[in-house]
């Protein structure tokens, strides 16, 4: 539990200090808007661009089983979501994305590093590491490609495929990861100063996007949609990891230490980036951050049961 906490108490600590920000008006009206586009713009990107180049496990393919195991968890899980928010939530394309989205997209970054690096050391750090990346690239990517799409309905077939092209294309968090695919697969390692250029703006994408959260629920209920949050909060908090868990059991075998890390990450809380692609497209935005609180709330119980019974065996 207090391995949990030391990782949980600065996400929210971070959050409280963007809500009393906003509280006491000293950043301005606009202030979540223009935070959120920096983490979307600049900070995102930066952190893709550092963490994929860098990446020679991604490249090599030294870690691809578990890796199959982390994203064919969400990916099955991000079907059954988007189905289930179609049947029973009504919404748009883009409220139904970010639903599945919220159960899927992990913190693996901000709370899943840091409790690796202390449950299970380098190893885990690194595992965690190639899971941020993977998870982050494939799943804000898909996101973003299902809010094009629902931004633009209504139109020909082909003007919809166009636009949704086009999104993609001039989307920064794609551009950030194609640059940094590219730069690993050419094998092309970044000037020192270039590469301390984006880790330092990478660095800094977490914690804006949580201070963001803090600042935009000032004046905002977010008890609206409770429903709709609980439902998310099983399928992220339950559900994900006992399909990863599944995975490993019957299709896809991993050692100890990648079993463990791959349950343990799929059932971290939802990852704050949904907010920031959320809030850029103007979509699911409350729910977002009542999902990504009550989320980081319930994991502190089922992730500190997971690390216990992991420890046993």
């Amino acid at each position: 539990m207090s391995v949990l906490a030391d990782v949980a108490i600065p996400v929210f600590a971070i959050i409280l200090a963007g809500y009393l920000c906003g509280r006491a008006g000293v950043l301005g009206e606009n202030a979540a808007t223009v935070l959120n586009g920096f983490v979307y713009y600049v900070g995102m990107p930066s952190l893709f661009i550092a963490s994929i180049s860098g990446s020679g496990d991604l490249a090599n393919g030294s870690h691809s089983a578990f890796l199959a195991v982390v994203i064919g968890g969400q990916m099955a899980v991000f079907g059954l979501s988007l189905l289930a928010a179609t049947v029973l939530f009504p919404g748009t394309l883009g409220a139904h994305s970010q639903h599945a989205l919220s159960a899927t997209l992990t913190n693996s970054a901000y709370m899943g590093i840091p409790l690796m690096q202390l449950a299970y050391g380098d190893e885990g750090a690194l595992l965690a590491i190639i899971a941020s990346v993977a998870n982050g690239v494939v799943f804000m990517s898909l996101g973003t490609v299902l809010l094009e799409i629902g931004a633009h309905t209504g139109r020909s077939a082909a003007q919809i495929a166009g636009n949704v092209v086009l999104g993609v294309v001039k989307s920064p968090l794609v551009i950030g990861a194609a640059i940094g695919l590219a730069l690993l697969l050419a094998g092309i390692a970044l000037p020192r100063p270039a590469q301390s250029f984006v880790d330092l703006l990478g660095a800094t994408a977490g914690p804006c996007a949580l201070f963001a959260i803090g600042l935009f629920l000032v004046g905002k209920r977010i008890v609206r949609g409770a429903p709709e949050v609980a439902w998310i909060s099983f399928m992220k908090l339950i559900l994900l990891p006992l399909l990863t868990w599944v995975i490993v059991l019957f299709l896809v075998p991993l050692s100890p230490v990648e079993t463990a890390v791959a349950v343990l990450l799929a059932a971290l809380p939802t990852g704050s980036l949904v907010f920031v692609l959320g809030e850029r497209y103007g979509e699911f935005m409350t729910r977002s951050v009542a999902t990504v609180l009550v989320t980081t709330i319930l994991s502190v119980i089922t992730v500190s049961g997971l690390l216990a019974f992991f420890a046993t065996q």
